[in-house]
């Protein structure tokens, strides 16, 4: 740089020196779009290196927040297939107080079953890294918006009913521990004729139990909770699998 600035100062002196000061004036024009168009072009570099770290970092981001959510998408369909068992099982004891069949073994996995609950721990690491200053860091407001109603009103809204579920269980675990003793047994599994556990539940009192109102009125409730919660699960793991789609379109383009 230091030769080209003596090269452009001697040309100066050398017109200044012949009183060629229109020319000189055309030289000074020169010099300062030739400086402006230097900085321009390093301006632009400099854009162009950010740009390009920044969708570094996008992707990186991304890719991680993809684990993420099929960590989360994983537990949801386990959950939700559980939350369907439990929820089938209360309706069938409901149908045993309604049609009050005799007692049988049967029976006793289903009154296990209408007394469990799931409880949703959404792994969030990457989105609260992301949420603490990085989400404009994702160019795509439709992609941004997407995420952010997967973890801020999908999540949540599961995890608080899960809050609301278990007050509810305050009410319904104490009548089942007082009517109902619980048991350990072992089978087989069919196909890899594993040994495994599995809890029952067996009445003090069958006959009781078929006829008395708060049992029914706790099933009730019960039933209309858990087909609410299968919705917000439903529609949760929509959410997710669209969610998870945009991201694969997005990194493929």
């Amino acid at each position: 740089n230091q030769p080209m600035l003596r090269f452009f100062r001697q040309i100066r002196q050398r017109l200044l020196t012949n009183s060629k000061f229109s020319k000189y004036v055309l030289y000074a024009i020169g010099e300062i779009v030739l400086v402006v168009l230097g900085i321009l072009i390093a301006l632009q570099i400099n854009n162009w290196n950010e740009n390009r770290i920044n969708s570094r970092r996008e992707k990186v981001i991304l890719n991680s927040l993809k684990s993420e959510l099929i960590i989360n998408l994983n537990e949801l369909n386990t959950d939700y297939e559980r939350t369907i068992e439990f929820h089938q099982a209360t309706i069938n004891v409901y149908d045993f107080i309604q049609k009050k069949p005799m007692e049988m073994e049967s029976m006793y996995k289903d009154f296990f079953n209408c007394v469990q609950f799931t409880y949703f721990f959404p792994k969030t690491s990457t989105y609260e890294t992301l949420k603490s200053g990085n989400l404009e860091l994702i160019r795509t407001d439709s992609l941004r918006e997407i995420i952010t109603d997967v973890y801020e009103t999908g999540f949540k809204r599961i995890v608080n009913k899960v809050d609301t579920r278990r007050n509810a269980a305050r009410l319904l675990f104490p009548y089942y521990q007082k009517h109902f003793k619980t048991k350990f047994l072992k089978d087989r599994d069919k196909v890899g004729f594993r040994e495994y556990e599995f809890m029952i539940g067996v009445p003090n009192n069958y006959t009781f139990l078929l006829n008395d109102p708060e049992f029914e009125t706790l099933l009730v409730e019960a039933i209309s909770g858990r087909a609410n919660f299968l919705r917000d699960y439903e529609r949760t793991i929509r959410n997710v699998e669209l969610c998870l789609s945009q991201i694969n379109k997005y990194l493929d383009k």
